[in-house]
Parts: structure tokens; sequence; C-alpha cells
């Protein structure tokens, strides 16, 4: 008898974490929505390029060819990034859809899409928002075949117990877009959007003082400390041999965990901006925050 009701009690249990799982999945979020103009022009293009490979490192999760990619696949969840291009999603959104999706993390019904980063590009720059869009829309249809999204038990379970981060947007709320990005200069106030929209924070920490990376493995590598307290002694040349080259003032190798590879793209402007806000950042102990 005890043994039935604790089967009566698990189930009841399971059937709870299910519906509230799904009530989260499935919530249209308040989105502060805002009218965009595309550009077609090829400038505007080329520099939509430029944002997705160098800087909001797109290509990490959706592919080199942005046509998607299995990005998690464990005992929790599996999560896709879809395919971009005119064969995938791409050739149903809307501008509109593209810019909620992009700055505030949202499908076309509202629902959080999994694991999209838009907490660190809800600042984007309309300019820079726009131009993306017309160099998605600018790609070749490409065909995938690409599984679904799937949560496992376990991952339900971890979600509704705030154990697993898989909805950024909850976290924008539908906030109204951030002032105006500032202008591209060499200067900290663009360094720090660059680190912003770079989603440096994700592994440095939101004081960028480095230490184990949130959700990394038991011996996985570090993030290195970039504040003052550990590049104090680098000089603005030595920033740059790192991004462009991977290579460290002593000639160290870095890890490609950190990716070099594709901030190596950035301009000569916009890697100053960031070692310029780099030098004014507040200096921590590695770990702190």
């Amino acid at each position: 008898m005890l043994a039935f009701g604790i089967a009566i009690a698990l189930g009841l249990a399971a059937i709870g974490v299910y519906l509230l799982s799904e009530r989260t999945l499935n919530a249209a979020l308040p989105v502060a929505g805002a009218s965009i103009v595309v550009p077609t022009d090829i400038a505007a293009i080329q520099h939509g390029q430029h944002v997705v490979g160098a800087i909001a490192l797109c290509t990490e999760c959706h592919a080199a060819n942005l046509g998607g990619a299995v990005i998690v696949d464990d005992e929790s969840v599996r999560v896709v990034a879809p395919n971009l291009t005119r064969g995938g999603v791409g050739g149903r959104l809307r501008d509109t859809d593209f810019a909620r999706a992009i700055r505030d993390g949202v499908d076309p019904n509202g629902r959080a899409l999994w694991l999209m980063p838009s907490d660190e590009y809800h600042r984007m720059s309309s300019t820079d928002l726009a131009d993306v869009i017309a160099y998605l829309k600018s790609l070749p249809p490409i065909s995938t075949s690409l599984p679904g999204n799937e949560i496992r038990p376990l991952g339900r379970l971890m979600l509704v117990t705030g154990q697993l981060d898989l909805l950024p947007a909850e976290g924008i709320g539908g906030a109204p877009a951030p002032a105006p990005a500032p202008a591209p200069a060499a200067s900290p106030e663009y360094g720090a959007y660059l680190v912003e929209l770079a989603g440096c924070a994700r592994c440095h920490g939101p004081g960028l003082s480095g230490g184990k990376v949130p959700g990394a493995s038991a011996g996985a590598v570090v993030a290195a400390n970039i504040t003052p307290a550990a590049l104090g002694s680098w000089s603005e040349a030595d920033f740059f041999r790192a991004m462009r080259t991977g290579r460290r003032p002593d000639n160290s190798a870095i890890d490609t965990l950190m990716p070099w590879p594709y901030y190596a793209q950035m301009s000569d402007l916009e890697l100053t901006a960031i070692w310029q806000f780099l030098e004014v950042v507040p200096a921590r102990p590695t770990g702190t925050g």
C-alpha cells in the first residue's frame, strides 16, 4: 500500500513538472515591438556579414554557412540552432520576426527561443540589426536535415527548479530597446558595446574577472581574467597580437575555446575600442565576478 502511495505521488509530481515546464516553454513573452527598415545595398550586407561572423558569433552555433546545427544534446535537452537561410526558417521570417528573434529572443508567436543569447544582443544598434537581417536575407538557400529541439524529463525538472538556463529571453521581459548604442569610434564606450555584443561576459563573468566558466565540466579550461588586475602589464600591441594570432605576450597559445579566430576578423578600430574599454574596467581578482 505504501509503495502504491509513493508511486501515485511520484506520478502526480511528474505530471506537475511536465505541466509547469510546458507552461514555461510555451508562454508568450511581452515584447516592445519596433519597426525596422532593412537595407539592400552591398555595403550594408557586407557589414551585416561582419557582425554575424566576427562580433556576434552567430556562426558558432548556426554553423559557418548558417545552415543550422545541433549545439547541445545531453541527458537533459537537445537544442538545435535553426537553419537561418531561405532553405530554413530564414525563408519564413519577416523582417520584424528576425528583429524580435535577435533582440528579444522570441519566435513569431512570442515564445522564448532556446539558448538564443538575446540578453547579449538586446542592445544591438538599429544599424547593426538592420544590416544583420539584410545579410541573412541575402544568403542562398541551403537544405539541411536537422532534428527538433527536445527537452527530456531531467531537463523539465531542472527547468522548473531554476537549474536550467534555457530561455535567456525571460530575463529581457519585454523591456524597450536600451539607449542607442554609441557610434563606432576608438572609445571605451564603443568597446563596452562590442564586448556586450560579443558575449565576453558569458565566459569571463559580468566583471570580466574570469575563472570557471558557468556550466563547464570539471577540469575544463578556465576563462582568463581580462581586467587590469591581470592585463596590467599588457600593451595594446600585446592585445592585438593575442586577438589576431592567439598568442600571449610570452608566446604561449590561447585555447580556441576562446574564439579568437572569430574575433581576429574585427577591424583595428573595433579592437582598439575594446582595448580602451578593458583598460578602464575595475580591476578584480580572478574569479570574483
